[in-house]
This record gives C-alpha cells, structure tokens and sequence, in this order.
C-alpha cells in the first residue's frame, strides 16, 4: 500500500511515520523548503518527500498514484495565522488534495480531528467545517473514510508552546510556570498509543466499501490540570512554580473533555498501552536527555 501522509513533519506525524517506515509501507511525504525535518531528519532518506512550494500537487499525485491518505498536517492559528491561512491549510489543501487523488486512485483518507466542539477556536470550528466536505466526498465520490478524533495527545518531541512541553521544561529548569486556574480536565493519550490507533485504522480501512467511521482516540478518562502537574512534579523529584490563576480561562473554555473509546476498542481493537505515569515518564526522559545534550 502506498500511503500519503501530511503534517509529517509536526509532533505526531513524525511519530506515525517512523512507525510506517517500520511496519514497511511505501511512504510519500509532503512538506515545504522550509519546513522544519529535525523531527525526521533520520529518516527522511526511507520515504518520497516532495516540497509543494516546489512542484504541483497534481504531478505529485499522478506520479505516485497514492492508494491511501493519512491527514495529520493542521494550522492551530498558534503563530499568529490569519483566519485566510488557516482555512487554507486545514479545509482547502485537505479539500483539494482529495479532488486530485480521487482521480488517480485514491482508495481511503484516514483525517485527524479534534474531539473539542466547534466553538472553542477558529482552528476548531475549520476542522469541523472540513468534516461536512469529508462526508460529501464519502456520500458523493464513494471516499472510504476513517475519522480519528483525538483527546489532548503528548510525548517526545512536542511542540514547546503547548501546556505539557511548557509544564515540563519550565519545571526541569527551575522556572516559573504561569497557567490557568488549572481546574479544566482533559483526557491524556500518550503519542506512541495515537500511532498504534492510526496503524489500526490503516489495517480497518483496507476492508471498508464506500464506509465513514469515525472513532474517538483517548485514554477514556479524564483528569485536571493541576492533577496532571502533580504528576509531572512526581516524577521529576521537583516541586514547580507554577502560578495557577496568573492567565485567564479562554473565552470559550471547556472543562472537560473524554473520549468514548468503547467503539474504538471493538471495531479497531485498540485500547491505550501507556497510564499517564508510564506516557509521562518516557517523555520527561526524552526532555531531560535533550537538556543534558544542549
């Protein structure tokens, strides 16, 4: 199978395709000039990567015939993104992407979604906007679709503007660590149990006929904030500084979120191999490693 995947270059799309080149699929990267490979740099030799700044969609997928899609490249608005680039990257490049390759081949898209509702940000409310073109491309264009909508995922290599890689480096530091009131809870995945979710979906996908599954990617259960950071503080033998209270509550919050994994455990026979403790501990390795290397 020839598997596309976008966003490979971000946090969980690093993951998901080493962990292809693993299993031995036949691997086709997307990226700019630009973009940043530190993530896959030792691995970047093992796939076809194309730079879109560089050459038209459209040659690459009529180069490649691309049996499958795996859609993890999003546009958070965390860089100061306008509204426009934000639409562009997270409903029209998907959007077009799947025009193109339903032409030449395409048998199935595997989309990565967001478990919070539409209202919670821009960014959200384009993802979900995304989905009702996903389902017309379903309906309309007989697209076997996998929907994996995800709880808040974390592990190595994250980006460092997000609240764990935050947490973390500012507790290992001995830092000051400004925060939220802290009493929102979220539902933790660890990043090597979201991968092990996309492969899954992948084996799903392959005995699908003109289907549209979606499945919520989660530990199941839910705790807070500030409980998380105790958890952070326990394994690192530190007590931080964090200063609960000294940033807002966004406009919108939401205070809980919690995937419903039943589905997912019996169609996909998934289920999460990492307890926090255990996601936690690879994963303040890996912070403490890169602080010790410079």
């Amino acid at each position: 199978m020839k598997i596309l995947v976008t966003g490979a270059t971000g946090f969980i799309g690093s993951h998901l395709v080493k962990r292809l080149i693993y299993d031995e699929y036949d691997v086709i990267v997307l990226k700019r000039s630009t973009s940043d490979t530190w993530r896959i740099k030792d691995v970047l030799n093992k796939v076809k990567s194309y730079d879109l700044d560089k050459i038209d969609l459209k040659t690459v997928i009529e180069d490649e015939i691309v049996d499958l899609i795996i859609h993890v490249a999003t546009n958070y608005g965390r860089k100061g993104e306008s509204p426009e680039d934000i639409i562009k990257s997270n409903i029209t490049f998907p959007s077009v992407l799947i025009d193109i390759a339903l032409k030449n081949g395409l048998k199935g898209f595997i989309n990565t979604d967001t478990s919070v509702i539409d209202t919670y940000s821009f960014y959200a409310s384009t993802k979900k906007a995304f989905l009702h073109l996903l389902n017309y491309f379903h309906k309309e264009r007989d697209l076997n679709v996998i929907n994996l909508q995800l709880e808040y995922v974390y592990g190595p290599q994250d980006d460092g503007s997000k609240f764990i890689p935050y947490l973390i480096q500012g507790i290992l530091d001995d830092g000051s660590v400004d925060a939220s009131p802290g009493m929102q809870k979220r539902d933790f995945i660890f990043v090597d149990d979201v991968v092990d979710a996309y492969v899954k979906a992948i084996g799903l996908i392959e005995g699908m006929d003109k289907d549209f599954i979606a499945f919520g990617i989660g530990s199941g259960e839910s705790i807070s904030l500030r409980d998380f950071a105790e958890i952070v503080e326990e394994l690192t033998l530190k007590e931080a500084r964090i200063n609960w209270g000294s940033l807002p509550y966004r406009k919108n919050e939401i205070f809980e979120t919690k995937a419903d994994i039943e589905k997912t455990k019996e169609a996909l026979n998934w289920y999460p191999r990492h307890s926090i403790k255990e996601g936690l501990r690879k994963t303040i390795e890996w912070y403490m490693e890169r602080k010790h290397n410079g």
